[in-house]
């Protein structure tokens, strides 16, 4: 028995190639714009959760009595929540879990945010939105530029030298640091050299991220790691955003003095640590000399005896 084989001519065949890779190529970017939309709208969730936590710490006045006292627990929440980021990084199989890689993501958020508390309870509200906004600007910057740059500066392929980059200004913005602390003439300028080095170092950070999420670079993420690149961005904005309390303690650039008198938390209009922490205690707090007598006047009580002696004599 003859079998007959008819042959395909090698046009259909390759375009018949063609048309499978281009479906293929089609499934692909519908997947990872699917991915990307995932990822950055795990972002939001993780930020919008973060920012109404700490307006809640400003505005309910308990709150910021209670928090600013908490810098060993808040120390202790970051240090966990670090923990805890690192061992999600290196475990594929929580993070492959439908469920336990959402409830191990809310805990090291929730971590990151409480520890965030003792900072937020000395700041007012409109310099925590100012800053949070422009830290959220500059965020969403470095992902659209970092998106659309040329092939030639794929940073994936960079990552050496981004990395030997990254370290030479962690080195330099150490050193500014120690100056800020040691070096009173150098205030702010040595803390602000060390905020600008190391908001550069998490803007490339966040560049090279938006270009692994976006998958047309030589490194791509996974497509099942959508919560990792969210919590990997959303610890770039944090820190970017941490460095920024030095200036709403210490400055308070957008809060009027205006906001401070319907305040009744401080006395001080620049300040944001009370001077009496509870509201009824000036009466125990103040030096016994705010409640002694004075004598302010400058007349000679003891020229005026004497002169009334004398007069008294003459008339005898």
């Amino acid at each position: 028995m003859r079998v007959s084989v008819t042959k395909v001519p090698g046009h259909v065949r390759n375009s018949g190639l063609r048309q499978n890779a281009v479906l293929k190529s089609m499934d692909t970017d519908s997947r990872r714009k699917k991915f990307g939309r995932q990822t950055y709208g795990s972002l939001v969730i993780f930020m919008g959760l973060a920012v109404s936590q700490w307006i809640l710490v400003c505005l309910v006045e308990s709150g910021r009595r209670i928090f600013r006292d908490f810098e060993v627990i808040c120390s202790a929440t970051f240090v966990l929540a670090g923990l805890c980021f690192t061992v999600f990084c290196f475990n594929q199989g929580v993070r492959n879990h439908r469920v336990y890689s959402w409830v191990v993501a809310f805990v090291i958020v929730e971590l990151e945010i409480f520890s965030m508390y003792v900072l937020a309870a000395r700041t007012w509200v409109p310099d925590l939105l100012a800053f949070f906004f422009f830290c959220t600007l500059l965020m969403i910057v470095a992902l659209v530029v970092g998106c659309h740059l040329s092939f030639s500066m794929d940073l994936t392929r960079y990552i050496a030298p981004l990395f030997i980059l990254s370290f030479v200004l962690a080195m330099m913005s150490t050193y500014f640091l120690l100056a800020h602390l040691f070096l009173p003439k150098l205030m702010p300028y040595a803390y602000l050299t060390f905020e600008l080095g190391l908001t550069f170092v998490m803007t490339s950070m966040i560049m090279l991220h938006a270009q692994t999420i976006n998958g047309d670079r030589y490194i791509q993420m996974r497509l099942k790691d959508f919560i990792l690149a969210a919590l990997l961005v959303f610890h770039e904005f944090l820190l970017t955003y941490a460095l920024t309390f030095y200036w709403q303690i210490h400055y308070s650039y957008f809060t009027s003095a205006d906001f401070f008198w319907m305040s009744t938390s401080t006395p001080n209009t620049r300040g944001t640590t009370p001077e009496y922490p509870e509201y009824g205690d000036y009466d125990k707090n103040t030096s016994d000399d705010d409640w002694s007598p004075k004598n302010e006047t400058d007349y000679d009580w003891l020229l005026d005896n004497w002169d009334t002696i004398a007069a008294e004599s003459l008339v005898k």
